[in-house]
């Protein structure tokens, strides 16, 4: 980051002063007419940075670590369960799978070892149960050059594989090629239980009907978009009850942020068996060869700017990228007779102006450009380096990749479509500042970032089955994607949404959040919302970034700060006074959230209004106190019990009571997974002190909210756990809550409530 920010600052001198903005296609030419020895220093900057950022790479080096990764796996898949206890062999294999990953992770593209460890990780997958994962990993083993002599136990893998999962012409197509095979007896005895197998599958195959139950995308309830003196908005067509999905949307183009290794073609962020590409320097896995195929129109043209990790150095810009990698294919026809980049920019720019036809969807490549941007209104310094990005992104894919050869039989230079391309990265790099959005998802706790989910053997079971007590180690809400949705874009902000997102992969599906009535209009919530935000949090984000005041109600009312300043309310510890007070907000906020300073901070004290006496909240330091001695039983009964007398100072749903709820559960089960044990006592308090943490989660941020659901886990775990007593209504109501996960988290959550909380 140093180094671009340098290369940056060196090529801002060069252009300054920056002319008055017109549009995104004026700001690149006027980086392209730059005065001839200017504009050789600009680009001879940017190409330099380029090669600065190559990194070395000795394969050696990457075989020998993969070697000794691939050596640790090998001594713990061969280690008898009995040394390990009789409970362990899941653990065994599972163990042997993350360490496997990482030989073939750390392998890159030395291909002799990296065989070997896609091999070694379809037989330890192939046992634990993932047979798909199983099955492809040995299609890469193949692929990279498993030894000759070798292969018929890879193929027969495969073939075992695709009965396990019932595929009929992938095990037909196993055998015969088995059949051509020199093998010895065991494996003919073995050919002849496949053969068998197939004639089963076949038999009942003819008896099964197949069942398309394809998904919907696109909306579901009668929405409409319409145009007034407020841009684009969307209305409810009828009316629609509150919980119910309006819409989906796919999303073409997504971006993992930071380096949380997910899937980069189906955003899946639960993997149990990675496919890297060998030339990213460990930097983009798939969940599958087919979503590693699907992906490679894109990935061929970003592999070698993972390899120099340019990609997280320019932030939106790296989505603005992938979206004109995407949506090029479409705009292409309706280019390629344009004689000059002007040409092709007047194109874009009418397509943008254009009206949607209702009779049929409109692509998303024209969603996209349709959606609004602010750069004419932003500070220079930042157009400036969005300007810069866009120019550095188009040398690149210039100097480093092909891209540009399919432009050599277009109408216009090729110059024309530097020029063009430069821009367009800018103009969706503008739309994206204030149209892009953040998908998030619950992942295990702590985890880190070169770790996946699926491979943590203390927590499974059996594929997807977590074990008993270690559904709340996966209540973990992290952001994963950096997102374009150009038809969610589309709702208007509100501090009071009507809609709740949840994300699901790449898929985006907005549900209402309360009753909308027909033609009442359809609003998102572009930051925090009012009950977890003051106006003045608020207004500035949206003022800074969307450019506007927000006039909804909720901000227009007399009081603006009601709904969030009712989670801050005291009683006064003065026993002469015991009055009911909201300190009265200063400009940092910082007596309101005191608890969230670090000790050493200066923090502005608590007044009650009335009495105007300090409050010493000692009963804070005693609590956390206790907190620490949590491991003893004795400490755990005083918790319990301070936890109660918080409602003599903290009313209803104050925000801190909720804090010190989490601080109390996440304590006491972390007692419990270093094998503390409980008693009825603990028990009951947990279950009573989880109950107070999920009301004021609800109040504060709803029952379908991912905080909700990520301290749903706890009490799964308690009721699995058979330590408390709960009705079938609340059975039933915690499982409803399901449908507002995820499709990889739901699975799971479903699997533990059928294994755990059903059956007793």
């Amino acid at each position: 980051m140093d180094r671009l920010a340098k290369v940056f600052t060196q090529q801002d001198e060069l252009i300054a002063p920056v002319a008055a903005y017109q549009n995104e296609y004026e700001a690149i030419k006027a980086l392209h007419s730059l005065p001839g020895e200017k504009r050789q220093h600009f680009q001879e900057l940017t190409l330099k940075l380029l090669d600065d950022l190559e990194q070395p790479h000795i394969r050696e080096s990457c075989a020998e670590r993969s070697r000794q990764w691939r050596e640790q796996g090998n001594l713990l898949f061969r280690s008898s369960s009995k040394d390990l206890g009789s409970d362990a062999d899941a653990e065994r294999v599972l163990g042997a799978c993350r360490l496997y990953t990482k030989a073939v992770l750390a392998a890159e593209d030395a291909e002799s070892e990296l065989c070997l460890a896609f091999a070694n990780r379809g037989m330890a997958l192939q046992e634990y149960g993932y047979y798909q994962e199983a099955y492809d990993d040995c299609a890469n083993a193949l692929d990279c050059g498993y030894p000759v002599k070798l292969q018929h136990k890879v193929i027969f893998r495969q073939a075992h594989c695709a009965w396990k999962l019932k595929r009929i012409e992938q095990l037909a197509e196993h055998i015969l090629c088995l059949e051509k095979l020199e093998l010895n007896e065991s494996f003919r005895q073995q050919l002849e239980d496949l053969k068998r197998s197939l004639e089963l599958l076949q038999s009942q195959s003819s008896n099964d009907k197949s069942v398309n139950d394809q998904e919907k995308t696109g909306p579901i309830h009668e929405i409409v978009t319409e145009s007034g003196s407020r841009g684009r908005y969307m209305i409810a067509k009828e009316a629609i009850p509150q919980g119910k999905i309006i819409f989906r949307e796919q999303a073409t183009c997504f971006v993992p942020l930071e380096q949380r290794l997910i899937c980069q073609q189906c955003a899946a962020s639960l993997l149990c068996a990675p496919i890297p590409c060998p030339q990213c320097r460990q930097r983009v896995v798939y969940c599958s060869r087919q979503c590693r195929e699907r992906h490679k129109p894109i990935h061929k043209f970003e592999c070698a700017a993972y390899r120099k990790d340019l990609l997280k150095m320019v932030g939106v810009s790296h989505l603005a990228l992938r979206m004109v990698l995407s949506y090029m294919p479409s705009m292409l026809p309706k280019l390629q007779e344009c004689p000059d980049s002007s040409e092709m920019w007047a194109t874009i720019t009418t397509l943008a102006k254009g009206a949607d036809n209702e009779n049929e969807p409109t692509p998303q490549y024209l969603q996209s450009l349709r959606m609004i941007s602010h750069l004419d209104k932003a500070p220079q310094a930042e157009l400036v380096y969005h300007m810069l990005c866009a120019n550095l992104l188009q040398l690149y894919l210039k100097d480093c990749t092909n891209f540009f050869d399919q432009f050599q039989a277009m109408t216009a230079p090729i110059e024309d479509w530097h020029l063009f391309l430069a821009a367009l990265i800018l103009r969706s790099a503008g739309q994206l500042l204030v149209n892009g959005h953040v998908g998030d998802a619950l992942l295990p706790v702590d985890l880190e970032a070169s770790e996946f989910g699926l491979l943590q053997p203390e927590m499974w079971l059996k594929p997807r089955h977590l074990k008993l007590g270690q559904m709340h180690n996966l209540s973990q809400t992290e952001p994963l994607t950096a997102i374009n949705l150009p038809y969610l874009s589309l709702c208007n902000h509100a501090c009071a949404p009507s809609i709740r997102t949840k994300f699901d992969g790449c898929t985006a599906v907005c549900q209402s959040a309360v009753e909308l009535e027909a033609g009442e209009e359809i609003f998102n919530c572009y930051t925090m919302d009012y009950k977890r935000s003051m106006i003045r949090q608020r207004s500035q984000p949206l003022q800074q970034v969307y450019k506007f005041d927000c006039s909804c109600e909720k901000c227009t009312r007399s009081d603006p700060d009601q709904d969030y300043l009712k989670f801050h309310r005291y009683r006064c510890e003065n026993p002469n006074c015991l009055q009911e007070f909201v300190p009265k907000p200063l400009p940092h906020q910082t007596n309101l959230n005191w608890w969230m300073h670090p000790p050493d901070a200066t923090v502005a004290s608590v007044c009650c209004p009335v009495c105007k006496e300090t409050q010493a909240f000692s009963w804070y330091n005693d609590f956390l106190c206790l907190i620490d001695c949590c491991g003893e039983a004795k400490a755990r009964r005083a918790l319990y019990k301070a936890f109660d007398g918080l409602d003599k100072w903290l009313l209803e749903h104050h925000i801190l009571k909720g804090k010190l709820a989490e601080m109390i559960i996440e304590a006491c089960f972390a007692e419990m997974d270093e094998g503390c044990v409980l008693d009825d006592v603990d028990y009951e308090n947990l279950m009573r002190i989880i109950g107070t943490q999920l009301e004021g989660t609800a109040a504060h941020s709803g029952g379908t909210s991912m905080e909700y659901l990520s301290q749903m886990t706890y009490l799964w775990d308690l009721w699995a756990l058979s330590k408390c007593k709960r009705s079938d209504q609340q059975q039933q109501e915690m499982r409803g809550k399901l449908e507002y996960l995820a499709g990889e988290q739901r699975e799971i959550f479903e699997n533990y409530y059928n294994d755990f909380i059903v059956q007793q």
